[in-house]
């Protein structure tokens, strides 16, 4: 896969024969609406010789409003679109085209930059200045070219539309069930093992230590049970995501994750730690030998949780 950055007023290096059916929009999540929009571009019908992505460099949710928490890094997007078979993307800035007539982009940035000859977007998609550019608009100035725009409808699941702010609000909740069905995967986090305080360890539970980024959508502070890869292989884990009220008070959002039937040293490695069910909220205990009873609650609810999911495959 191919990565072509358009910010900063870069140029494309497409040859002039090269033609491309492109998925357009932010894709935070690349969720199960998104996932429509992208294999329809993967297909490349219309005869085009290229599938595309075209996105911002940093989700324009986030521009627009620090508050919203990303819910996947630049790597995890460029991957998924590469593991659905997409050979170019489209990196833009969002500040070079925010203020941009509608009709201007779609010609001149779309069609005559990109080489686009199809287009796919959501049946929302809105673009351009004021945000004043619509799926019609677009198909509208295509058609003009002699192109093609397809929109995609709403993608539905328990009767509410798929979207990231939905998927943000049932990862706040602690639904990772919810989230998980909107996403297609579960939500995780993929992060550096780092040095802590050992203190899991002197309770009998030694974890493995990794922060949240700043940026990144947290999930409702609580314990879960959750899937862990580590080193190419799977194993199943007792997460603690927040600020350990217990032992220690910080500002700095934790995931703490007890590994079952594991012993090694992961200090330094990157390890990816699926949340799959929520166990119970972050609680602050009256002692550390209160602590060690619920940890081991917990992995108890964990070693059943997974019990009856692989029983029910």
């Amino acid at each position: 896969m191919k990565l072509i950055d358009l910010s900063a007023g870069r140029q494309t290096t497409l040859s002039p024969e090269e033609t491309v059916c492109c998925a357009i929009g932010n894709f935070d999540g690349v969720h199960v609406g998104h996932q429509e929009l992208i294999r329809k571009a993967a297909a490349r019908p219309d005869g085009v010789t290229k599938s595309a992505v075209w996105t911002f460099c940093e989700p324009s949710s986030r521009l627009l409003n620090r508050s919203v928490g990303l819910l996947t890094s630049m790597e995890e997007r460029m991957a998924l679109f590469r593991a659905m078979g997409i050979d170019l993307v489209f990196l833009e800035d969002f500040e070079r085209v925010r203020n941009m007539d509608a009709h201007r982009f779609a010609e001149e940035v779309l069609f005559r930059e990109c080489h686009v000859r199809t287009a796919v977007c959501g049946f929302n998609f809105r673009y351009g200045s004021h945000a004043e550019g619509t799926a019609e608009t677009l198909s509208q100035v295509f058609h003009k070219l002699g192109a093609h725009v397809s929109v995609v409808p709403p993608c539905r699941i328990d009767g509410i539309t798929v979207s990231s702010s939905e998927i943000r609000a049932a990862i706040a909740y602690g639904d990772m069930e919810r989230a998980s069905r909107m996403l297609g995967r579960s939500y995780s986090l993929t992060a550096e093992v780092v040095e802590g305080k050992h203190l899991g360890h002197k309770l009998g539970f030694p974890t493995i230590n990794q922060r949240f980024p700043t940026n990144r959508a947290l999930p409702r502070f609580g314990v879960y049970a959750s899937l862990v890869t580590a080193e190419d292989r799977q194993y199943h884990g007792v997460s603690n995501v927040g600020v350990r009220p217990t032992v220690e008070h910080t500002d700095q959002v934790n995931c703490e994750t007890h590994i079952l039937d594991f012993d090694g040293d992961l200090y330094g490695k990157t390890v990816k730690v699926e949340f799959r069910h929520f166990l119970r909220p972050e609680t602050k205990f009256e002692n550390p030998a209160a602590l060690q009873d619920a940890v081991r609650k917990n992995i108890a609810e964990t070693r059943d949780f997974f019990h009856l999911m692989e029983g029910s495959l």
